[in-house]
């Protein structure tokens, strides 16, 4: 439990990695919104043991290269953990960086299988994401297109963007799917052209099309077939359903996060009032800022090892609760000898041995030109409790 304070005057300094130009710009600045936020509500609490915190913030763009350089940056500034990346390329890429430096990265959007164990010095983790694994996106993924009540499909084409995070989740559906997958079509975002992809995917007359994407970096392939004369059902990763949809997304589906609407999410939105709609992963960047300021105080040190040490303590268990704008309940309760269980704004982000959460998803399918779901996948579903 938090033991020593800090003199008053030097800051605790924490980073962020986020692509804040490019294709992923919208997620990126409004998950540094976010955080900002973040950092806003921990230092109207006191800051963490007795320190304010200070935000050093970098631009990847969508480049795991950029990020690296970027790393090193943000690195000299004496930040003791970061949040970051989104993308799971640049996760993956900056993981052994920081478990060699000893700094705490927490991931909000990155959710590749691969990450499962990442970061990894000695006997600490310094990798944590508060989002969950592919592996459980698969799951539900599949689900909508075996299910009879769903898609119903025999032979499905996965299209799938051309990353560690596209190929991660393409090859967990296989392993999920009972439907046979007639195609494997990977695709650049940046290309000129989306018209072969789609032909690539439709060669073999599927009967329905997963489709791996991010909010951005979709919208080539999917006007590639509004242009096309093929007509299937498809079935989105999470976080593709949002804003103004397109009328041929009639009967395509979605496995989403559930966007449980907690009171952690509502005050939360209701601070970030100008993202309308809030971005997706943005209130998991809160939730990474608030977890390791929470952890450090917990440790008593402001340190990476540190952090990696209490955040699974401060995410779960039976501990007092506190969650967004609540900061100086979690100092109250850790100067008082009391453990603390942290309840976010995207769920309850209680961390496994991993440092990574189960979260519950939701079956989604457009229809009428607005999003309903369809059924709720508790996070038991998936085997475990997250602890």
């Amino acid at each position: 439990m938090s033991s020593v304070r800090g003199d008053g005057r030097d800051p605790v300094k924490f980073g962020m990695v986020a692509p804040l130009s490019g294709s992923l710009e919208r997620i990126g600045t409004h998950c540094k919104r976010a955080v900002e936020q973040a950092v806003a509500d921990v230092n109207d609490a006191g800051g963490v043991l007795d320190r304010p915190v200070e935000l050093v913030v970098v631009d990847s763009g969508a480049s795991a290269e950029t990020a690296v350089s970027e790393y090193e940056s943000m690195r000299g500034e004496g930040v003791v953990g970061f949040v970051g990346g989104l993308v799971s390329d640049v996760s993956i890429a900056l993981a052994p960086k920081a478990a060699e430096d000893g700094l705490m990265e927490v991931s909000p959007a990155s959710t590749s299988p691969s990450l499962t164990g990442a970061g990894v010095n000695g006997d600490r983790t310094f990798f944590g994401r508060t989002i969950p694994s592919d592996l459980l996106q698969s799951v539900v993924m599949a689900k909508a297109l075996d299910d009879p009540r769903y898609v119903d499909a025999d032979r499905v084409s996965l299209v799938y963007i051309d990353n560690a995070y596209g190929s991660g989740l393409a090859e967990a559906l296989h392993e999920n799917l009972s439907a046979s997958v007639a195609a494997d079509v990977a695709y650049d975002p940046s290309a000129d052209d989306f018209a072969p992809v789609v032909e690539e995917a439709f060669a073999d007359d599927p009967d329905a099309v997963g489709f791996v994407s991010a909010s951005g970096q979709e919208k080539g392939v999917l006007d590639a077939y509004d242009a096309s004369d093929y007509e299937a059902p498809w079935v989105f990763s999470t976080g593709m359903l949002s804003g103004d949809l397109p009328s041929y997304y009639e009967g395509f589906y979605s496995a989403s996060l559930s966007s449980v609407r907690t009171n952690g999410y509502l005050t939360l939105t209701k601070k970030l009032s100008e993202l309308d709609p809030i971005a997706p992963y943005a209130v998991n960047g809160y939730d990474a800022l608030m977890l390791m300021a929470a952890a450090a105080e917990h440790a008593g040190e402001a340190a990476g090892p540190a952090i990696a040490d209490s955040i699974r303590a401060v995410s779960g268990g039976t501990g007092h609760t506190f969650s967004v704008g609540e900061f100086d309940r979690a100092r109250a309760l850790l100067d008082a000898g009391r453990d603390v269980n942290y309840q976010g704004a995207a769920s309850g982000v209680d961390l496994n041995a991993d440092l990574e959460p189960l979260s519950p998803y939701v079956v989604e399918r457009v229809t009428d030109g607005g999003v309903e779901q369809l059924e709720l996948i508790q996070k038991g579903y998936f085997g475990g409790d997250g602890q």
